[in-house]
């Protein structure tokens, strides 16, 4: 990131912070409080959808028209931060502050951050996935060196402003310890195409690099690509990345690094 990039997501975080205060103060008691209530709505007939285009974040379609599905190919982005789930159970030091706070501020901080960055790096975010994100990047036939290029500086920038700008920030406003993410990335083709009810529709990518990006996003401050993305990556005599070989489970992935 440049200087002015760095500038951009510093005053970012902190306004992000500054805006979820206020909103904790507001109803975060009540949040605490309150007891998880689900409730079940009745679908409606596919004959009253809304035939109308709907906006997306999906790089290369602005639009899509329900009942038009499309097919494109996709680096599929997933950003996951490590032990959420612990951060839970541990409030924040010295202030008596409670646990779901702590991770209110934490994804209040890396979440709009990350998705600065993914934009500025030619990607879209499509969902928020409670402590991280799913993104895209379009792999035109033509473009996909460039595609490549863009999401892993994507996932290094990320990686880089949480550790050098994010976890300063909740360190001197909380005292909170440093937060850790993995970045999983996953190429194939994806079906787009609308989801939901009749007034809610929301523009969806299905396909198998979704399923490997989640996989992959495990590792603590690292980049994990799957094999059908280490094939095509473009190489050269020069090159300083690399790909090593890893067992995550049920998927195999290559963390990226350089030499």
């Amino acid at each position: 990131m440049t200087d002015e990039q760095k500038f951009e997501i510093t005053e970012l975080v902190n306004d992000s912070l500054d805006s979820a205060e206020g909103v904790w103060r507001e109803v975060g008691a009540e949040v605490v409080r309150a007891k998880a209530a689900l409730a079940n709505e009745a679908l409606e007939a596919m004959s009253n959808r809304s035939v109308e285009p709907v906006p997306t974040q999906i790089p290369g379609h602005e639009f899509i028209e329900d009942g038009k599905p499309l097919v494109d190919e996709f680096i599929a982005f997933v950003l996951d931060m490590r032990d959420s789930s612990k951060h839970l159970n541990i409030a924040i030091a010295n202030t008596g502050a409670t646990e779901l706070k702590r991770v209110y501020y934490e994804t209040a901080a890396v979440l709009p951050a990350c998705s600065r960055i993914i934009k500025n790096n030619k990607g879209g975010v499509t969902e928020y996935l409670g402590d991280g994100l799913l993104a895209f990047f379009r792999a035109e036939k033509d473009k996909r060196d460039k595609a490549c290029y863009h999401a892993h500086a994507a996932a290094v920038d990320c990686i880089d402003a949480v550790k050098g700008i994010v976890n300063p920030i909740l360190k001197e406003r909380y005292q909170l310890p440093s937060i850790h993410i993995g970045v999983g990335m996953a190429l194939s083709k994806a079906i787009l195409t609308l989801t939901g009810e009749t007034n809610f529709l929301k523009p969806t990518a299905f396909g198998k690099c979704v399923f490997y990006a989640t996989k992959l996003s495990k590792g603590n401050n690292e980049v994990f690509a799957d094999e059908a993305l280490k094939l095509i990556w473009p190489t050269s005599d020069t090159g300083t990345l690399r790909f090593g070989l890893r067992n995550m489970g049920n998927v195999t992935g290559y963390l990226m690094y350089f030499v």
